[in-house]
Order: C-alpha cells, then sequence, then structure tokens
C-alpha cells in the first residue's frame, strides 16, 4: 500500500488545479516545500515576473502552466475588466493574457476584495479565469476562447466583498451568484450556482442562499458523500437569511440541497455577532465557526446534524503571550481573562482603558491537527456593542484545541524590515503603511484602507493553507508565517519563519500561495513569484 499512496502523493503535489489546492481541502502532503524565503533579500527565490497591474487572485498551476488575474494595464482605479494570464511555470515568462468584461465596476486593489479576487481553476486541459464584476470563460491552454458566460453580479454600488472562491467539483464549477431573476423579498441574495465546465450553462442552483462574504468549502461526509459547507450573515446588511451554516449535497442524487441548517439566534441578526467571513472548514466529525456576542466564543457543530456541540470561551481561561515592547521579550499569561490583561502594544496610547475583544481575522483560519487556528484582526473597535473596546489581542495568532478547548494566543511581528548586509529588524505592535503603487509605477488603489496592514482594517486576506504539518498564513504587507500545526505549545518556537514576499512597505498581496511540483508559487500587486526550497 505504501507505493500507491506515495504516487498519489507525488501527481497530487504536480498540479494546484484551484484556490483549495487538488483536494479541495486547502492541504497537501507533498515530499518537500519550501519554508523558509526573502523575496526582500532574494533568498530560495526561483524567478520572479512582473505583472501589467494589480490584482488580487490566487494561482492555479498544471504542469509547467501558471494561470492568475490582474486588471488590464493603467492607471485607473476602477474597472469592471481583467485579464487571464499564462505563464510558463518552470520560466516565469508570460505566455498569453485574455481579456474578461464585466458588468459592475470594481475599486481596485480594494482591501475587501475587487473584480480580480476570484482564483482561476484548470482541469488540465481547460483554464476558467472570473471576473467578480460578472463574467466567466473558458479557455484552451493556447488561450483559445471555448465559452463565455455574463451574468449581472450583487450591487449597486459594486461588486465588492466577494471572497469566495470559485470550486471545481467533478464538472461542475461552483460559483456563487444572484438568481437570474430575484423575487422581490430576495432582492440581492446569492446563491452557490453549478456551471457545466464544458458548456458554461447551468446545472442547478443551491436550495439556501450564500453570502458573498463567505468561504465556502468542500469536503465528504462520514458515509462518502460529497458535500459543501456554506453560510449566511455578515456586515453591511448582507440579505441572505437566515443567518446561519448550511451543509449542501453535492451527490448526483440531490445537488444542492440542504442536507442541515444551523440557524444563528433567530436566523434574522447577522454582524456583528454573527458573521459567514470565515473559511467554513469541517471535516466528517464536526464543523467549526465563531461567535463574537455577547462573549466571543468558537463553535463545534456536528457535521451529519448541524447540532451544536460545543461553545467555548475565547476570552476567560486562554494562555497569552504577548510581546513587552519595554523589556524587547515575550510575557507568557496563563489561564487568564483577556479582559483583565492590559494591551501593551503601542497602538494602546490612544485609549489605554479599553477591554480586548477577540476578533478572528476574516478567512484566516485552517483547521489542522485537532486545532483551529486563525489570527486576530486589531480593527479599532469594530464591534460596537458591550463591552466596548478594541480588537485584538494585538497582531497575534491563535489557536483553539478542538476537543479539549484549550485557546493559545501568540503576538507575532507585523512586519520585518531586511535590507541587504543589515540586520533584519522585527516590528512589533505598530500600525503598519504598505504601497499599491503597481510595476508601472501608478497608485491604483481607490481608497486610503488599502495601503495600511490588513491587520487594523481588517483586510480580507486570502485563506491560510497547510503543507504537510506546516500552516502558511500570509498578511496585506507579503508576510507569511509558517508554523508547525503540532507544535506541542503555542508560542515562539512554533513559528518556523517569518518570511517575506518583497521590501516591507513596498509590498502588497491579498492572495493564497500555491504549491505545486516542489515549488511555492505567490503573487503581490506587483509581480508573480516562485520559491523555490532551500539548497543545500
Amino acid at each position: 500500500m505504501l507505493i500507491p499512496l506515495l504516487l498519489t502523493l507525488t501527481l497530487q503535489a504536480q498540479n494546484w488545479p484551484q484556490a483549495a489546492g487538488p483536494n479541495l481541502t486547502w492541504r497537501i502532503q507533498p515530499p518537500n516545500a519550501p519554508t523558509h524565503w526573502s523575496v526582500a533579500l532574494n533568498k530560495n527565490i526561483a524567478w520572479r515576473t512582473p505583472l501589467p497591474n494589480g490584482g488580487q487572485s490566487g494561482i492555479a498551476v498544471w504542469g509547467d502552466r501558471l494561470f492568475l488575474t490582474t486588471f488590464p494595464p493603467g492607471d485607473s482605479k476602477f474597472s469592471a475588466t481583467i485579464q487571464g494570464h499564462c505563464l510558463n511555470a518552470r520560466t516565469g515568462k508570460l505566455l498569453w493574457s485574455v481579456t474578461l468584461e464585466g458588468a459592475v465596476p470594481s475599486p481596485m486593489m480594494y482591501a475587501y476584495s475587487d473584480s480580480t479576487t476570484p482564483t482561476p481553476i484548470t482541469d488540465g486541459t481547460y483554464v476558467f479565469f472570473f471576473n467578480a464584476s460578472g463574467a466567466m470563460a473558458a479557455f484552451d491552454f493556447h488561450g483559445k476562447p471555448i465559452w463565455t458566460r455574463k451574468y449581472t453580479p450583487w450591487g449597486p454600488p459594486f461588486p465588492f466583498n466577494k471572497q469566495h472562491e470559485p470550486i471545481l467539483a467533478g464538472d461542475a464549477i461552483l460559483n456563487v451568484e444572484p438568481l437570474d431573476n430575484n423575487p422581490p423579498e430576495k432582492q440581492g441574495w446569492n446563491y452557490l450556482r453549478a456551471i457545466d465546465k464544458r458548456t458554461g450553462k447551468t446545472l442547478w442552483i443551491a436550495e439556501d442562499g450564500t453570502t458573498a462574504y463567505a468561504t465556502s468549502v468542500y469536503g465528504k461526509r462520514a458515509n462518502g458523500d460529497p458535500a459543501i459547507l456554506t453560510g449566511r450573515g455578515g456586515w453591511h446588511d448582507v440579505p441572505e437569511r437566515p443567518v446561519g451554516l448550511s451543509l449542501l449535497s453535492l451527490a448526483p442524487a440531490n445537488p444542492g440541497k440542504s442536507l442541515w441548517r444551523f440557524i444563528a439566534g433567530d436566523g434574522s441578526t447577522g454582524g456583528p455577532t454573527w458573521q459567514a467571513l470565515y473559511t467554513l472548514h469541517w471535516d466528517a466529525r464536526y464543523a467549526y465557526w465563531f461567535r463574537l456576542n455577547p462573549e466571543e466564543s468558537h463553535l463545534v457543530l456536528d457535521a451529519n446534524t448541524g447540532a451544536l456541540l460545543k461553545e467555548q470561551s475565547l476570552i476567560r481561561n486562554v494562555d497569552y503571550r504577548q510581546w513587552d515592547p519595554a523589556k524587547q521579550t515575550y510575557i507568557t499569561h496563563k489561564q487568564v481573562n483577556l479582559r483583565e490583561v492590559k494591551d501593551l502594544s503601542p497602538r494602546n496610547k490612544m485609549a489605554p482603558n479599553e477591554v480586548i475583544r477577540v476578533m478572528p481575522a476574516w478567512h484566516a483560519n485552517i483547521v489542522h491537527s485537532g486545532y483551529h487556528y486563525f489570527l486576530t484582526t486589531t480593527a479599532h473597535r469594530r464591534n460596537r456593542l458591550p463591552p466596548a473596546g478594541r480588537a485584538g489581542p494585538s497582531h497575534c495568532m491563535a489557536r483553539i484545541h478542538i476537543e479539549s478547548g484549550k485557546v493559545e494566543y501568540l503576538e507575532v511581528p507585523v512586519t520585518i524590515v531586511r535590507k541587504p548586509g543589515e540586520p533584519e529588524k522585527p516590528i512589533y505592535g505598530l500600525a503598519v503603511a504598505t504601497s499599491t503603487v503597481n510595476s508601472a509605477g501608478h497608485d491604483v488603489a481607490s481608497e486610503a484602507r488599502s495601503r495600511t496592514d490588513g491587520w487594523e482594517i481588517p483586510a480580507f486576506w486570502g485563506s491560510p493553507i497547510a503543507i504537510n504539518d506546516n500552516l502558511y498564513f500570509t498578511t496585506m504587507p507579503g508576510i507569511t508565517y509558517v508554523v508547525n500545526a503540532k507544535a506541542p505549545v503555542l508560542d515562539q518556537t512554533a513559528i518556523l519563519a517569518i518570511n517575506d514576499l518583497g521590501p516591507s512597505g513596498d509590498t502588497w498581496t491579498l492572495n493564497t500561495p500555491s504549491f505545486a511540483s516542489g515549488h511555492l508559487f505567490h503573487r503581490t500587486l506587483k509581480e508573480v513569484i516562485s520559491i523555490r526550497s532551500r539548497q543545500p
């Protein structure tokens, strides 16, 4: 059995066909993978290719072909048009580009996603590009068009906050869209829609709505049937109801039908208490979610029935390893109530008496090795319900043990300043700015929030991935934290590396990395990057 298993893992590791990877779980087990790199120092970088403009999509890889999207060249800050690109995965050479025209313009480089956010999909024969402004199209590997499909996305004023990644399940591409003709009582509602990859025609539409904020996740139930976990609820009065989660069948006999629903509260109220703004991970036993009021907590649901099994406080009896800027060392708080711990970060000087409110960073979460890992945003006063306070703890990675409920927080550097020939300088506890200037020298961001660090806004970071037992979290300044998912304690030794995608303050990204054939592929606003394993 060992040889077939190794062969399967090797074949999987050759391609990354869509955002969630070759098995749709955001996890992969290849023979090897890079863990340490620096673009700023040109360390373990195989190649870098400038991009014609900014973009946010992840990267699909098949063999020697790599696919991603950007906006067309120019200095505009709003656009309904995107470009899909094909590069040689071994050399980085741009092979061809295609254009997809959308219907509703979006702000460019918006911190909450834009027209370029959806990651392309490939099945090894065709590549499918997606424009969140209302278009999707199929091409062969030479750039020849196969079909194009147009639709009118959620809006106005623009189709922002589309974090949901398209998913290829069998021959069906799952995208989030409104109905063709929404009835008055469901204006603005979105649904998972299955598109035939061969024709671009609709196969079915899900029974329950899906908020465009959500990152739905494919999986298999205990009986082996495929299904997808999706959700409703969030900020700006997203309309889909009832607020909560749905496990939708992908089995041929009943695709799109609800297997169960978890209704949050009475199903009528979303943000800030209930938000479907996370990567909605689940497995054959459990489904996982967060609740933000009246006390921040972690939920574990029965994956077969949707019944709530556990609700664990993220505030009480937690371990918190906090950076002390005065002493330049970590302080360990064990079994404490976070409401009673003082925020030592420099950002606390504005309002030193506010308590800490935990706000798991949107989409920056993953389940691995019996833990649910997440980052914590520092968005100031985002939750206006009592107790009033600032989000935190400051710049932390966190995890909760699924079975025991033990919660740990570890403060991490916001960024690291690296310059050739100089000692590296980690920056803790400060909000940092970053550039939204594209490779042609144009600032293409539509608003100032896009020029922050993504912790204080908070931004829609790309979903993390797991390669073997290592987790890869990437934040907007181009920092990728590599974490040992099986670390016995979440302290500084659990962080294997803090990598950069370019000089601090000059790098911007909101995507998920991809892995194929021994290389990690990442991208920024300015370029796409191939990262190799550390050389002997």
